[in-house]
């Protein structure tokens, strides 16, 4: 089966995303922040990088447990600063965590201007913690990433959740282009449905603009680069 959809982080490095594009990947979540300090340093030029090589992607956060989702959430926003329409994914994996504080981290995001799309990253948590309850907040503001390592067919909340928009099925995975075991994802759905799902709105509306700046740097000069705030690169 072809790949096409992966997730990773800095533990992934810096993956060369041609090759990975080759191979058929065509959408791409990375890790972005976790907890209220903690960011991600790979993901801005993973992004770029990866967009540039032709594949869709979007970012998660990491929820822990012992300090504000509130807080949380709006460190995240502020960290990747989303365009309208944009998909961000709450991870909910880590013990500690309990479903109030999903709920509350998913209306700081559902409350946001920018009319975000919200997704639920989880395997067993949120399986044992719904049981067969239907949380109708979250089923009706949210849909499911599913983490299941089997080879048979996996397992759900399936009353708060009628089906999984996205499956991790290994973290074992082997793709070329990435030198590590990477996440492998199984969309519930084509190709063109899993774009339009990780694809931000206003991307669908407005042309993509390539822009190409040349500068001649002295020597002794130290530049940064910065693209809506985020910075891509540090030259001495």
């Amino acid at each position: 089966m072809t790949v096409r959809c992966i997730d990773i982080s800095h533990h992934q490095d810096f993956p060369d995303f041609d090759l990975v594009r080759e191979s058929g990947v065509i959408a791409m979540i990375h890790k972005a922040t976790e907890g209220s300090s903690y960011v991600d340093k790979n993901r801005a030029r993973n992004i770029t990088e990866a967009m540039r090589a032709g594949i869709s992607c979007c970012t998660y956060h990491w929820l822990s447990p012992g300090s504000s989702p509130t807080e949380q959430m709006e460190f995240y926003l502020e960290t990747v600063n989303p365009v309208h329409g944009e998909r961000m994914v709450i991870d909910y994996e880590q013990d500690g965590c309990v479903l109030e504080d999903l709920r509350e981290a998913v209306s700081v995001l559902k409350a946001d201007p920018r009319n975000l799309k919200v997704t639920v990253y989880s395997g067993h948590l949120l399986k044992e913690q719904l049981g067969t309850v239907c949380d109708e907040y979250l089923a009706e503001s949210t849909d499911l990433w599913l983490a299941h390592y089997t080879g048979g067919e996996p397992t759900w909340s399936s009353a708060t959740y009628p089906e999984w928009k996205l499956w991790q099925y290994t973290d074992e995975g082997s793709v070329p282009g990435i030198h590590t075991d990477v996440d492998l994802d199984e969309f519930n759905g084509s190709d063109d449905e899993l774009l339009d799902w990780i694809t931000p709105s206003i991307e669908k509306i407005l042309p993509r603009v390539e822009v190409d700046i040349r500068i001649d740097i002295p020597d002794g000069i130290e530049v940064s680069i910065l693209v809506n705030g985020v910075e891509l690169a540090c030259l001495r």
